[in-house]
């Protein structure tokens, strides 16, 4: 093998090497969730739990949540980051000249004081949502690798009167999340959280997200975006109760035409699938919704089968 040969062989192995260490350390990432202004309660409830699913989702990733709320205003103050501890968080604004949008995302770095920071363009807010889980760990990836230009130096500098403010705000949130999460724990059973991922189901639905915590949205193939809530059955312990939490929306309910639909959207009783698990993968059941009949409109049934993406 001549000298040329060599130096070739031996990048390509360092650059392999490189790789594969990237993801076979552990990382703790505490997850401070969406910042923005553009965004509603709903839209950012949605978008903030599929990015911590996704995060929970990824090998050597041990995620722990951090949010205050589902939407933020500003940034989260750099005294809350832990230095053992990389902190995660999104800023997702809407670019108003032509209705596409925006997402950062911010990896901080405390200990080393540096702060890496990735950009994004999506043309809607749908296409937000339907980015993959593989997408947003090759953007972490991307992060953690430190990109040039990526990566800013942060000022850890507080008075002690703002740190103390802050160091209180956080006890008092980490109290009241306790008792939230002991109580959410009481109620969640095995099955509903082997059931977290992604669906394909319903003939005009895109996909549905079940997130752990009972919580989840549907994407129809019109574009609309329902929250849902998953509960057991109170009847049947292999029976789940999925339910619209969101208001009435006409394109919710793609059986009717459009004009009925708009009419039936505004006294539309929630929507509500009963679904029997047949296993971690398979869910059939009932949807229960409005359904033609005639110039008018009727509540019904229709045969649904879920499968597991």
């Amino acid at each position: 093998m001549n000298k040329k040969s060599k130096i070739t062989t031996t990048f390509f192995v360092f650059l392999f090497l490189f790789s594969v260490d990237i993801w076979s350390q552990n990382y703790n990432i505490h997850y401070y969730g969406i910042v923005s202004k553009d965004l509603d309660s709903n839209m950012a409830k949605m978008t903030s739990d599929l990015y911590f699913t996704q995060l929970s989702e990824i090998n050597n990733f041990s995620v722990e949540d951090k949010r205050e709320s589902p939407l933020l205003e500003n940034q989260p103050d750099v005294v809350l980051f832990s230095e053992e501890s990389l902190a995660f968080f999104a800023k997702i604004s809407k670019n108003n000249s032509d209705e596409s949008w925006s997402v950062e995302f911010h990896l901080i770095d405390k200990k080393n004081d540096e702060e890496h920071i990735k950009k994004k363009n999506y043309a809607s807010f749908y296409k937000i949502l339907m980015e993959s889980k593989n997408e947003l760990k090759e953007t972490i990836k991307q992060l953690i690798e430190n990109d040039k230009g990526s990566s800013i130096q942060i000022s850890t500098q507080k008075n002690k009167e703002s740190e103390q403010k802050n160091q209180n705000k956080n006890t008092k949130y980490n109290e009241n999340t306790d008792i939230e999460e002991k109580s959410q724990e009481s109620q969640k059973t095995v099955s509903l959280e082997s059931l977290s991922g992604t669906w394909k189901g319903d003939e005009n639905i895109d996909k549905i997200v079940i997130l752990r915590g009972g919580r989840g949205f549907v994407i129809f193939n019109n574009g609309a975006s329902m929250n849902i809530l998953i509960k057991n059955s109170p009847t049947s312990p292999n029976q789940i109760l999925v339910t619209q939490n969101s208001k009435s929306n006409a394109s919710f309910f793609p059986e009717l035409p459009r004009n009925i639909a708009l009419q039936a959207a505004v006294h539309a009783q929630p929507i509500q699938w009963i679904l029997n698990i047949l296993d971690e993968n398979t869910l059939q059941g009932v949807k229960q919704t409005l359904l033609p009949d005639g110039d008018n409109y009727i509540n019904g049934e229709i045969p649904v089968e879920w499968n597991k993406k």
